[in-house]
């Protein structure tokens, strides 16, 4: 199975990319971070100013500036003498997300069977009620965007707020191999509705022990995580091919 992404911003954006809600740079970065996240635009890609504005129909000084927030983000890259692209997978970075996200996802879990309120169990519930309603209609994308609210919430109930945006900048690169498995087809949606019902069952039970490790095992561990990409070969492939080194040499495999 072959994966195509789009290397042409003309066929991922348009006005309706747009979602009207907070200033106009806030605006443009939201749009560009979802396709290059999603993994509509492949790695690597050219991003023009100029084309970006005929599809957004915005003027060039947003742009400008939204394209900064996603430097600053990681997920663009201005190289000398051959202007601004998608950034390349980096797989350390990837290694690095895994590694923060269970270990504050795991104390946050923890925490939250501790403080939360019945009001946070209700929100959970009626998120996890939405997860299964996404998969039973195949909606994948309704399902990771689910998924996504599901730990904010966690993180919330935890009293950590603050933490949600930290959060979705190191997990950055997580979320686009995530994508990459959407893609592909390789979900594990079944198991993780399993998951994420037993985490609500333990931070409603108040159970700071049995939440801490639901969480722990639906995350995994960081080197089981790393181990997992090399069993999907054409992921494997993919994810060479379009990172700064080669996949099994940062991963510390060898043959």
């Amino acid at each position: 199975m072959s994966l195509e992404l789009s290397s042409d911003v003309t066929e991922v954006l348009s006005p309706s990319s747009l979602d009207l809600e907070g200033s106009l740079v806030d605006q443009v970065h939201k749009a560009l971070r979802a396709v290059i996240v999603e993994m509509r635009l492949r790695p690597g890609s050219m991003l023009s100013e100029k084309e970006i504005g005929a599809c957004l129909n915005v003027s060039k000084t947003p742009i400008r500036e939204a394209l900064i927030r996603l430097v600053e983000e990681r997920l663009v890259t201005v190289v000398p003498k051959s202007g601004t692209r998608v950034a390349l997978i980096d797989i350390e970075r990837f290694r690095e997300g895994c590694f923060a996200r269970l270990h504050i996802e795991v104390a946050a879990a923890a925490q939250a069977a501790t403080l939360r309120s019945d009001a946070h169990i209700n929100q959970m519930k009626a998120n996890f009620s939405r997860q299964r309603e996404a998969l039973e209609k195949e909606a994948y994308w309704d399902f990771f965007l689910c998924d996504e609210q599901f730990h904010a919430l966690i993180l919330k109930a935890a009293g950590l707020p603050g933490l949600i945006p930290i959060m979705k900048l190191a997990k950055v690169e997580v979320d686009r191999i995530r994508s990459l498995r959407n893609r592909l087809g390789v979900r594990r949606t079944e198991i993780v509705l399993r998951e994420h019902e037993a985490i609500v069952e333990a931070i409603a039970a108040r159970d700071p022990g049995r939440a801490s490790q639901a969480m722990r095992d639906h995350l995994g561990e960081v080197d089981q995580r790393t181990w997992a990409l090399g069993e999907d070969h054409v992921l494997w492939s993919f994810i060479e091919s379009v990172s700064k080194v080669p996949a099994k040499k940062a991963f510390g495999f060898t043959g």
